[in-house]
């Protein structure tokens, strides 16, 4: 079962590929490169890292999981769109059963997915293959 640590994590991913119906809309999103991805996961980890030691905790996760979560309930806007809404689901796999994550775990486990996403490992996630990832989940 998911833990509420690996939850909150995810909910970060979470806010950048569903829209407000809860359906993903891939169209019109910019495609992004590996070192795009990269960025926007440094982005994350900094926000979620509260109190800046290096890492994050359960409580910060959750705390700033469930802000960044009614943000984007309120404004309906996303933060970083283009990654997709596997990415969800993959982050909550990587941290469950997690107490704590460090920026390189934390990124380590997003780039994964970017490099599962990218279907022609080419450095760049299109829209295309945001929709065909969507489209095969289990």
């Amino acid at each position: 079962m998911m833990t509420q640590f690996g939850r909150a994590l995810a909910v970060a991913a979470m806010i950048w590929s569903v829209q407000a119906n809860g359906q993903a809309d891939f169209a019109g999103q910019p495609d992004i490169s590996r070192e795009q991805a990269r960025s926007r996961a440094e982005h994350l980890f900094v926000q979620f890292d509260t109190n800046r030691d290096g890492i994050v905790t359960r409580k910060e996760a959750k705390t700033v999981g469930m802000h960044l979560l009614m943000q984007r309930a309120a404004t309906g806007r996303d933060v970083a769109p283009g990654i997709g809404g596997q990415t969800l689901k993959y982050l909550e796999h990587a941290f469950t059963g997690m107490q704590w994550v460090t920026e390189e775990q934390f990124e380590d486990a997003f780039l994964a997915h970017f490099d599962q996403m990218d279907v022609n490992h080419d450095g760049i996630l299109t829209a295309a293959e945001r929709e065909r990832r969507r489209a095969n989940r289990p």
